[in-house]
């Protein structure tokens, strides 16, 4: 089964962990993004979700990968004020 990104942003806007670890275990590429540019990783960076942002970057999510606008998942999180999630990316080398 394979999710959609709309699908993902979906779980991710729910904070639905445990849906989205099955689907990366199923192969839901973590770096999987839109056309404008938005990873998944960024999708959780506007929610301020540490644990699927920990999730992501355990499946291989870009930690510096630019949407069109030029913004990052540390960006967008220092601009939503999420400050762990912000420390999680740091402790990855963001």
């Amino acid at each position: 089964m394979s999710l959609s990104y709309r699908g993902a942003q979906t779980l991710i806007k729910r904070g639905d962990e445990p849906a989205l670890r099955t689907a990366l275990d199923q192969g839901l590429d973590a770096n999987l993004a839109n056309h404008k540019g938005w990873s998944l990783l960024m999708l959780a960076a506007v929610e301020g979700s540490v644990p699927l942002g920990q999730l992501l970057i355990e499946k291989g999510a870009n930690l510096v990968a630019l949407n069109g606008k030029g913004d990052t998942p540390l960006s967008i999180a220092t601009q939503k004020g999420h400050t762990a999630f912000i420390e999680l990316l740091r402790e990855h080398s963001a």
